[in-house]
């Protein structure tokens, strides 16, 4: 028998009626906890693993699997638990490709009616990290990063999408619409397409100096949608993205772009996209990890995927 411990954001969109957590304290023997702090968090996962739990299931969406994932190191050093994903968010895109061990109180009463049985299903995926180079202590440990007109697509989604009521794959839609409306048509359209002064640095090949319109970075196989924007030969484990500001011909790239399929003009034309162990991204600007911003730090940050992770689902 697997024991199994709930780690609960009650801010998470479908966990905001609080029927799934009244669902869940009936299940009286689950270490579950509700941490509203960092602190909080690792302080609850390092009593889990006092207390023999090796599956931390997660009911939340890409941010709180982005919490757990940072925290596990200092709370489980190296003995890292699985996690199983019970996802409640906005997106839920890692919930979409590692695999969801359920939704709500059934998915929980699955998992661990699965647990018991010891008939979990259990596959690997390399997690990225982000390091800020000035302050190689902070970490944070997701699944999609980006920058530069990324970072404007999640502020458009946050700011529009999102409080409009659309959420997972259609708020993608209307994200990736809205930033290439507001690129080629809005009033910020000449901003946009400047892009932002980074240089980007992938294993330790020439570095991309000058003005970015969009850098990505993921150790997923694809994104919600299906779509598949990374390009490039290997199994190195971060895919990654870079277009220059003021792309060429942006419409006639989008869907190539998008399918992971470039034309040969658009390689000539500074899109770049391939697979590596570690990148460097030097930028004033902030960048995103899995939904939320951050600030760079004076000297910019590191990227790599030394890492795997178990997922389980029933």
């Amino acid at each position: 028998m697997t024991r199994v411990g709930l780690i609960v954001n009650p801010r998470s969109r479908h966990n905001r009626s609080g029927d799934f957590r009244r669902r869940a304290a009936a299940f009286a023997d689950l270490p579950q906890a509700e941490p509203r702090t960092t602190t909080e968090l690792t302080e609850v996962l390092t009593d889990f693993r006092r207390r023999g739990v090796r599956v931390v299931a997660v009911s939340g969406g890409d941010g709180t699997l982005r919490e757990v994932l940072t925290a596990l190191p200092a709370a489980y050093g190296g003995e890292a638990p699985d996690i199983a994903l019970l996802p409640a968010g906005k997106t839920d895109l890692a919930a979409r490709v590692v695999g969801r061990a359920g939704q709500g109180a059934a998915g929980l009463r699955r998992l661990l009616d699965a647990a018991r049985r010891g008939a979990l299903t259990r596959v690997e995926w390399p997690v990225l990290e982000i390091a800020w180079r000035d302050a190689p202590e902070r970490r944070v440990r997701g699944f999609l990063f980006g920058a530069a007109g990324f970072t404007t697509g999640t502020r458009i989604a946050n700011s529009h999408v999102h409080r409009a009521g659309f959420y997972n794959a259609t708020a993608v839609a209307l994200s990736i619409a809205a930033t290439a409306a507001a690129t080629l048509f809005g009033s910020r359209r000449h901003a946009l397409l400047e892009g932002e002064e980074m240089i980007v640095g992938v294993d330790g090949a020439p570095r991309r100096g000058g003005r970015h319109f969009l850098t990505m970075a993921t150790t997923l196989d694809r994104l919600v949608l299906g779509l598949t924007p990374f390009w490039g030969e290997g199994d190195k484990p971060v895919r990654w993205l870079d277009v220059p500001a003021k792309p060429p011909r942006l419409m006639a790239a989008l869907l190539p772009t998008l399918r992971g399929r470039p034309r040969p003009w658009m390689i000539d034309a500074g899109y770049a996209s391939g697979r590596a162990d570690e990148m460097v991204v030097e930028t004033a600007q902030p960048f995103v990890v899995d939904g939320e911003l951050f600030e760079p730090g004076a000297r910019g940050i590191r990227l790599s995927a030394r890492q795997r992770v178990g997922f389980v689902t029933p």
